[in-house]
């Protein structure tokens, strides 16, 4: 296990030198006609061994980056940063036996789901070998994924131009843990059918 759990490190570790690795680190926060949770950071939040979700925390603009709350985007290297795919992830910090033996691995998100469900949890783990790729508008620095091709028509037809889609919900979900985290909607129609999901976008403000 330790072995398959190291490759995977390594093979996700590569994937991601072969992009900017280096950009520059920011913050993710909510946008949402609910002022409770208006403004608020998102954090990794632990799943599972070495395995993170995307959580709402209590944390604001005004209230300093932490490790968890601090993400990044490797985009391909020498291009600019806005409206192109790239992994999103964060360092996540790995302990040791020994003292000052921990170190930190990037561990990149991809999106979880279940065939029964129509949203799905971004999931952060050093482990993902495949990636959920995400952009970030240059007007907003709001995050989307584009859509191209429509199939809510017969026959599905390619668009002209690109629909920036932000399918993004706040949920109570359940994966391993009882949490409220930041899902993505299936789809381009339709509400999901938790019924605790409430309606964000999603921006990012760099440190």
């Amino acid at each position: 296990m330790k072995l398959v759990f190291a490759l995977a490190v390594f093979l996700n570790g590569i994937a991601l030198a072969q992009r900017d690795a280096n950009s520059k680190p920011f913050r993710l926060f909510i946008k949402s006609s609910n002022s409770t949770i208006n403004g608020t950071a998102l954090g990794a939040c632990h799943q599972g061994a070495a395995i993170e979700g995307a959580c709402i925390t209590s944390d604001r603009i005004t209230d300093p980056p932490r490790s968890y709350t601090t993400f990044y985007h490797s985009e391909w290297a020498n291009e600019p940063a806005n409206d192109l795919p790239g992994i999103l992830f964060y360092n996540l910090t790995l302990g040791g036996s020994q003292p000052n033996s921990t170190r930190q691995v990037p561990s990149a998100m991809q999106f979880e789901s279940i065939a029964t469900s129509d949203i799905a949890w971004p999931n952060f783990s050093p482990k993902n070998i495949t990636n959920t790729y995400v952009y970030f508008a240059k007007d907003c620095e709001e995050m989307y994924i584009p859509l191209n091709l429509d199939d809510t028509v017969s026959p599905p037809a390619y668009l002209e131009k690109t629909k920036k889609v932000q399918n993004w919900y706040v949920c109570l979900t359940r994966w391993s843990y009882l949490y409220t985290t930041l899902n993505w909607k299936f789809g381009v129609t339709g509400k999901p059918q938790n019924p605790s999901c409430q309606k964000v976008s999603v921006y990012r403000v760099f440190i």
